[in-house]
């Protein structure tokens, strides 16, 4: 995480503007009701300024640069710190105002930027107290709102945290099939969006959809736990046949998609055809109760469609692959298909067809 990055831009741009238009209203109504005899022009200077700050942050919120939410408190740290002085004010009601760059650094920012701008907040409090204060009285304060500003950050920080990390946790599990370890459809579906409107976009994007044949046959002969692990076997080999830079996705059920940037129709056609070959000669290969391994051999149905060749946008890419799919399933199933229209329509070529073996035990 960047140093100066809030944890939301916009959460703490909002914060932001309304803390500081809290301390502009606070400040204003101290100036109109009690004008201090020093520093009338730096008050009402401080006052406009958070006023028209507060309304641009307010406008700006979710554009704000990083660097803004931690250079802003440490400003603040340093106004207060002189309207004290020039005013002569240690009272207690001045000094509350070091903790609000604190509690809005704790609350929006990283854990190291927190603590820069509580360190700067304790260091501006502390000079503040011991130019006004006498000595004892000035220990006594820097002591008292130092342990709150320091405990305040640590209570927040640990927190936030915390809320971090399970945000993260949740984040992965939304992103992650947990049986095959692949990405969801929400993932692959970004990251067509993402090749189809990039850089990549130019040289072209293919989109491979896999269906391993006859699933529901693993599944009621061997039972859920086989059918499960001919998932991940199917899983393993799909991403290695792909390639390293494929994004390789679960769509739902027995139905896998891989998506291939920056590649060719016929070099997605040519490892969908590694794939097919590999389903069909590597079987699954488990532990039984006896001396003889569980060989369950299974086939896939893959259709491959391209873009710009079969489609311009995710869903008719979609649509080009599911078509080339579901004709390999017409066929008679295990082999690879190439989509059949392109975006005009024009009558493609489709790949030719593999036989298919059996799914046996032995």
């Amino acid at each position: 995480m960047n140093f100066f990055a809030p944890r939301d831009v916009r959460g703490a741009s909002r914060t932001l503007a309304a803390v500081m238009a809290l301390a502009a209203a606070v400040l204003g109504v101290y100036v109109l009701l009690a004008p201090p005899a020093a520093g009338l022009p730096l008050a009402v200077g401080v006052v406009v300024a958070l006023a028209v700050g507060a309304l641009a942050l307010r406008a700006a919120a979710g554009r704000v640069p990083g660097w803004v939410f931690v250079l802003v408190p440490v400003l603040g740290v340093v106004v207060v710190a002189a309207l004290d002085v020039v005013t002569s004010d240690a009272t207690t009601a001045a000094q509350v105002f070091f903790l609000l760059p604190v509690l809005f650094a704790a609350a929006h920012l990283g854990r190291g930027a927190a603590w820069a701008v509580t360190g700067a907040a304790v260091a501006g409090e502390t000079v503040t107290v011991f130019w006004l204060l006498p000595p004892t009285a000035a220990v006594v304060d820097a002591a008292f709102v130092g342990s709150v500003a320091v405990v305040t950050t640590f209570v927040l920080t640990r927190a936030n945290g915390r809320t971090d990390e399970v945000v993260a946790e949740l984040r992965h599990q939304a992103a992650v099939d947990p049986l095959t370890g692949l990405v969801t459809r929400r993932v692959l579906d970004d990251a067509a969006s993402c090749a189809l409107s990039g850089a990549e976009a130019a040289a072209g994007t293919a989109l491979v959809v896999v269906d391993v044949d006859h699933f529901k046959q693993v599944n009621d002969t061997h039972g859920h736990p086989v059918g499960d692990a001919m998932l991940v076997h199917v899983a393993g080999l799909l991403r290695e046949a792909m390639g390293p830079r494929a994004v390789v996705s679960r769509l739902g059920g027995d139905e896998l998609a891989a998506l291939l940037p920056g590649t060719s129709a016929a070099a997605a056609l040519e490892r969908a055809r590694h794939l097919v070959a590999a389903v069909r000669a590597r079987p699954l290969v488990l532990a039984s109760g006896d001396d003889v391994p569980l060989r369950v051999r299974a086939t896939v149905s893959v259709g491959v469609a391209h873009a710009p060749e079969h489609a311009t946008d995710l869903p008719g890419l979609y649509r080009a692959a599911d078509g080339a799919l579901y004709a390999v399933k017409e066929a008679g199933r295990d082999g690879v298909a190439g989509a059949t229209t392109t975006p005009d329509g024009t009558p493609g070529v489709p790949s030719p067809r593999q036989a298919a073996p059996a799914v046996v035990r032995g």
